[in-house]
């Protein structure tokens, strides 16, 4: 896709990963609808993005939990830019959660944000799509919806959950020419531990994984969305985890239960 005057939202995009993509759009001349619940953090960022040339970035103060609160940021961006061309579904929490020890309150919460969100905000956009039969969905899920990592396991499984989504909507959608990305980011320099739903992680196994930018994996979002690939890696670590744990299960259970 050529991105030049596209429209493209984006949801968590206060922050980490989504304000990045955000900044590495706005180097192209687009419409950029930036979803998320903070509002201070979202106005300083469009303020800062509407100083780019050709850029025009509208905050939208949004839950994507609530069906409601979608629905109406969604008709915020169509009526401000007309059209949503790329929808890039990022919003998403963690929550540590060890087997036997699972906070079920939370563990819904973290669901309604990271895979019911996606899709009803999928489903808000596709009208649209389908009437014009031009449109792309990048779903960020992450590594660990390929390979799921202990203690951890709700969260591994609304984004086991999110692929599973992807690769449904990816065949059903051809039809209609709408396009479907599933992006999977691995460690990733952010505040994401900080804010897990279960308060902030532990340093355990803090210096074993390597750390990529937010500034990095917002650059490979914005290249997935101009080459369409069908799987996207911000870096070849992050492909080679998934290929060893594709054809070595076994070795990635040993490496995992030291780690």
């Amino acid at each position: 896709m050529k991105l030049e005057n596209k429209t493209i939202l984006i949801t968590g995009a206060s922050q980490g990963i989504g304000a990045a993509t955000a900044r590495a759009f706005a180097a192209y001349p687009v419409n950029l609808a930036l979803l998320a619940r903070s509002q201070p953090l979202l106005e300083a960022l469009a303020a800062e993005l509407n100083q780019r040339p050709g850029v025009q970035a509208l905050p939208i103060v949004a839950d994507v939990s609530r069906r409601e609160e979608i629905q109406a940021a969604v008709a915020e961006t169509l009526a401000t830019f007309g059209q949503v061309d790329i929808l890039v579904n990022n919003a998403g929490v963690g929550m540590s959660s060890p087997v036997g020890a699972i906070d079920y309150a939370k563990a819904r919460t973290l669901f309604d944000i990271n895979f019911w969100g996606a899709l009803m905000m999928t489903e808000a956009v596709l009208p649209g799509m389908r009437e014009r039969r031009d449109g792309l969905i990048i779903n960020v899920s992450s590594i660990v919806g390929r390979r799921a990592m202990p203690g951890i396991s709700v969260y591994c499984a609304s984004k086991f959950a999110l692929n599973a989504f992807s690769e449904s909507i990816r065949v059903e959608l051809k039809p209609h020419n709408v396009r479907v990305v599933s992006f999977y980011p691995g460690v990733t320099a952010t505040n994401f531990g900080e804010n897990l739903l279960t308060g902030p992680s532990s340093h355990q196994g803090k210096g074993r994984a390597k750390v990529t930018s937010a500034e990095d994996v917002g650059k490979a979002i914005v290249r997935a969305a101009i080459r369409e690939p069908r799987d996207a890696y911000p870096t070849l670590f992050d492909r080679a985890f998934v290929w060893a744990s594709t054809f070595a299960p076994w070795l990635m259970d040993r490496i995992l239960a030291r780690f």
